[in-house]
């Protein structure tokens, strides 16, 4: 999913710059103008009336970019972080919190935009820092103390690198170069803040849209998913039957029979399904992270752990 995200994100940019540098040779420079984000509608805006005719540039503008620095720089701290937050919380929730950060993004920054005129001074805004923001924070609450190694610097705990790109964002909005884009780097901020801390409560703060998604890249369909993986027999967690409840009342007891002997076909179809359980277990925690494991699947692991 990482990959995919970069993937996307440059290939619109090729596509851009392609599409300008021929309006540029055939046409010249001012029609190659309209082909930039926010002449094809790709960016979003402040203004309620121009947003209300094209509400598709809630999504598109945090995968869109004009430049080649603006581009490289997202993508660079995109794969920095994304990888240290597919390590932590799992690659599945790696695009939810990519989306719902942009989106806070794009929320704070219509809001604060639309009571505060002193940051109405961008028209147009677009690009993927608000969601990079959002798992970056994400990545550092949830692993504050982590080393990361700077060059000229050594190894500083993350949580200062975050608090310095977040307060860079703050004193920058009194320069009014470029509001638009820091609050909505602080919208993407206070999102993965929240998600993260919410994630370490046991509270999936994105689960209800992650769901949506599997329906969505399902055609529909209940099941599957864009990060929906095989459920082994015996893997997921049972549901309560609420309309067949036993009967209270004395219970009769049997004694049990004594085990049987295990022959060598038994002995190895049992072994041959605890390790295909512990592989699935094991490939979950890699997806989704070790948080997502049901109580029975946890000890299970413990209980592989213990027997080496």
């Amino acid at each position: 999913m990482l990959i995919r995200l970069i993937y996307v994100n440059l290939g619109v940019f090729v596509v851009l710059a392609t599409l300008r540098l021929v309006l540029l040779m055939g046409w010249g420079g001012d029609l190659a103008n309209f082909s930039r984000a926010e002449a094809l509608g790709l960016a979003t805006t402040w203004q309620l009336d121009r947003l209300i005719m094209r509400p598709w540039s809630v999504l598109t503008h945090m995968f869109v970019h004009n430049d080649v620095w603006h581009v490289a720089m997202n993508m660079l701290l995109l794969w920095w972080m994304g990888s240290l937050f597919v390590g932590l919380f799992g690659a599945r929730k790696l695009l939810s919190t990519y989306l719902l950060g942009g989106f806070a993004g794009f929320a704070l920054y219509v809001v604060a935009s639309n009571i505060f005129p002193a940051f109405q001074t961008a028209r147009w805004a677009f690009g993927a820092s608000a969601a990079v923001m959002a798992i970056f924070i994400a990545a550092a609450t949830r692993e504050p103390e982590r080393r990361v190694r700077l060059i000229l610097v050594g190894p500083v705990p993350l949580k200062y690198l975050a608090i310095g790109y977040v307060l860079l964002d703050y004193f920058a909005l009194s320069n009014g170069d470029n509001t638009g884009g820091n609050l909505a780097h602080l919208g993407g901020a206070i999102y993965g803040f929240v998600f993260a801390r919410q994630s370490m409560k046991g509270v999936e703060l994105g689960a209800g849209f992650e769901r949506f998604l599997d329906w969505l890249f399902s055609g529909g369909k209940s099941g599957g998913g864009f990060g929906r993986m095989k459920v082994v027999s015996g893997d997921a967690k049972a549901k309560p039957n609420w309309f067949n409840r036993r009967k209270t009342g004395p219970a009769k007891r049997h004694k049990a029979p004594p085990p049987r002997p295990k022959s060598d076909e038994d002995f190895n179809a049992e072994k041959k399904a605890r390790a295909e359980k512990l592989d699935a277990i094991l490939d979950k925690i890699s997806k989704r992270g070790y948080d997502s494991l049901t109580a029975d699947e946890k000890r299970f692991l413990f209980d592989a752990s213990n027997k080496g």
